[in-house]
């Protein structure tokens, strides 16, 4: 496989942990099931705050707790927020604009490409994605359902990487690709930085309750058994994990 760049130092990420611990116990959305809990929380919070981009490009909200993370790690962003579905929105940010136009179909030219992050938990094909993004100019971005190529809905990096030829939908229909090796060759030729962001925990079976394995390539966690006191939340969410990346074009 392509030895892509990585950009996050795991020492660096250790070290914001009790920050991040202590924002968390503040969120004003306690049950965000259906959406980000603190295994990709975390990730997204902190290199939101270590870029600091002047726009983010929020695709999928859901009930809205990843824009007030977003507004935590860096106040002065321009938060832009596509949300089709507004009706589950719990909280509405005074500072982010929202609409419900989809990212493929939304004019862009007025944001500045280099110092504009895009963020995409929205079940969508992100090969597609990409692929948009690139042709207008935007290089950094995180998708947060990066699913393994035998478990989820929606094709993905990680899918891509293992030349995955189908993905079944949540009503069990199978969707196919019929160019992988033109998806992955595309992939490794455009991506310059790939990181999988590490999971907080790691429990002894996946979240689809089967062992892991050399089926499921995983970055080692951050913290260890004896830190499930300390960090009980976190512990206990262990199993929302699902290989969050962040990714840089060329």
């Amino acid at each position: 496989m392509t030895e892509f760049l990585e950009k996050w130092d795991r020492v660096d990420l250790i070290n914001s942990l009790d920050e991040f611990n202590e924002l968390y116990k503040s969120r004003p959305i306690k049950d965000n099931d259906g959406g980000m809990k603190s295994p990709h929380m975390f990730s997204a919070w902190f290199i939101v705050k270590q870029l600091k981009p002047e726009y983010l490009i929020e695709s999928g909200v859901w009930k809205g707790l990843g824009t007030w993370f977003f507004e935590k790690a860096s106040p002065e962003t321009k938060i832009i927020s596509i949300d089709p579905a507004p009706h589950f929105r719990k909280y509405t940010s005074p500072n982010a604009t929202y609409q419900t136009e989809d990212f493929l179909v939304s004019d862009w030219s007025h944001l500045p490409k280099e110092d504009t992050f895009i963020f995409f938990d929205d079940h969508q094909n992100f090969l597609e994605r990409m692929k948009h993004a690139y042709s207008l100019g935007f290089k950094k971005m995180i998708t947060e359902d990066n699913y393994p190529y035998q478990q989820g809905d929606c094709y993905t990096p990680k899918k891509i990487l293992a030349n995955c030829k189908y993905v079944i939908d949540l009503a069990g229909s199978r969707t196919w690709y019929d160019k992988v090796d033109e998806d992955n060759e595309y992939f490794k030729n455009n991506v310059s930085v790939y990181q999988e962001m590490p999971p907080i925990f790691k429990g002894e079976v996946t979240r689809w309750g089967d062992l892991w394995g050399d089926d499921y390539p995983t970055p080692e966690p951050l913290l260890k058994l004896e830190d499930s006191i300390k960090y009980s939340t976190f512990f206990g969410e262990k199993d929302d994990y699902t290989w969050i990346c962040y990714l840089e074009l060329t």
